[in-house]
């Protein structure tokens, strides 16, 4: 009898607190989703300011295919390499719509339509026949491909 009235009381006492301990994590849930929502709004000012009415780093987005295709533009071609790979991860970013999460890209240049990078796992590469100087790069065999290097790989000696 006395297990019979521990278990009845014990299990009272979850339904009734169980609520509570929900309202609290909903609560949690809606602070993360605001704050979520500001960065993505931040991303967004940003990204208004540098695209095709600003500093024409970006035109048009495809967003028909997978990955998405970016098409930039002069902006971003006169860029220097660290500014494009922080436009192309905060684009990322905001496509995905969580600011700790990002979107595959293709990147295209508007003027010819041809791809000139990519972002995604293995982080962001440019194509080196994209750019207008010599750049240091390194030859892909598997892809058959140039791709340009930061100036950390060039600063740690990893170019070939």
């Amino acid at each position: 009898m006395r297990k019979r009235s521990t278990i009845w009381i014990t299990l009272s006492l979850f339904v009734l607190l169980s609520p509570l301990f929900s309202v609290a994590q909903t609560v949690k849930q809606k602070e993360v989703i605001k704050e979520n929502d500001a960065k993505i709004e931040q991303y967004k000012k940003w990204l208004d300011q540098v695209g095709s009415k600003g500093l024409n780093f970006w035109l048009r987005l495809d967003s028909g295919h997978r990955p998405h295709r970016l098409y930039v533009g002069e902006g971003f071609e006169k860029a220097e390499y660290n500014e494009k790979e922080r436009f192309i991860e905060i684009f990322s970013r905001y496509l995905a719509g969580v600011p700790d999460k990002n979107m595959l890209i293709d990147i295209y240049d508007a003027a010819s339509g041809k791809a000139i990078g990519e972002y995604g796992f293995g982080g962001f590469r440019l194509l080196a026949f994209f750019l207008t100087s010599v750049p240091p790069y390194i030859f892909n065999k598997s892809s058959h491909q140039r791709f340009l290097f930061s100036g950390r790989e060039r600063e740690k000696g990893l170019l070939l």
